[in-house]
């Protein structure tokens, strides 16, 4: 993430409604695999539940992680491309889990008709959101879906620190283009460079993938675009869509959230 005294001077003048390229689903898959340590932490988190409703649920990834014979899984995405890599890839685990059901939906106004154990919204899901308001009506909804005694689970990164230093700089702001991962598609070698702008005023941020084939020819660009969540907000967030937070960590194993914290980890319940 940039800092304040290494952004660029002379950013465009764009929008953060700029239309983003989609990208391949596969691309998307490959590139983005979590982080260290969320894997563990979500099964251990789910460990003696039998269902779990996992919200914003891509390519299946944390699906996979955490099914046991005795779990029933319900995964929900808004994109049917990612849905789809997470059929083909929940097919094949092994033991299979107790039921495993796909829903392509928007979680923030979803309406199953049953609660769960867990409910789940890993790997920035939330930042997916548009605003505020909707975030404590996905909030809300993840509420309507927990059983009594049921948690809710979820993870970002942690921005508050980096937010608070570019909030006085003129938007956008750029973190010029850096190589992030190498990864193989197809047959074929990529360096992947990402390239972010940041409107701090908004809270948004848009990010371009730029894969560029080894060897040389015309890259693959893909984006994303977020509307970035402040952990500081989190409880009166949580207080109107009628949750208590158990626990705000900085780290999947529980460590404490401070300025040098990459991400945040929470645990809610029924208010």
């Amino acid at each position: 993430m940039p800092r304040a005294d290494e952004v660029a001077d002379d950013a465009p003048d764009i929008d953060w409604r700029t239309p983003l390229p989609r990208g391949p689903a596969e691309l998307y898959a490959r590139l983005h695999r979590g982080n260290p340590g969320d894997l563990d932490f979500y099964r251990r988190a789910c460990a003696g539940a039998s269902s779990v409703l996992e919200l914003g649920c891509g390519h299946g990834r944390v699906l996979r992680a955490i099914a046991t014979p005795e779990t029933h899984l319900v995964g929900v995405d808004l994109d049917p491309e990612l849905l789809a890599l997470a059929r083909r890839g929940c097919a094949r685990i092994r033991p299979a889990p107790a039921s495993l059901e796909l829903i392509e939906a928007d979680f923030a106004a979803l309406e199953l008709g049953r609660t769960f154990d867990r409910v789940l919204i890993p790997y920035c899901g939330l930042y997916c959101l548009e605003d505020e308001a909707a975030i404590v009506g996905a909030l809300s909804r993840a509420r309507a879906h927990l059983a009594p005694a049921g948690e809710l689970l979820f993870d970002a990164y942690y921005v508050d620190p980096v937010h608070d230093e570019l909030a006085e700089e003129p938007a956008p702001i750029v973190d010029p283009s850096a190589k992030v991962a190498d990864l193989r598609w197809r047959g074929r070698d990529y360096e992947v460079h990402e390239t972010c702008r940041w409107w701090p005023d908004e809270r948004r941020v848009s990010v371009v993938y730029e894969h560029r084939p080894a060897g040389g020819g015309a890259p693959i660009v893909a984006g994303v675009r977020h509307r970035y969540l402040l952990a500081r907000d989190l409880p009166r967030l949580a207080e109107a869509a009628g949750l208590r937070l158990l626990a705000v960590d900085g780290g999947y194993a529980g460590e404490p959230l401070d300025d040098d914290s990459e991400m945040f980890v929470a645990r809610a319940a029924p208010a």
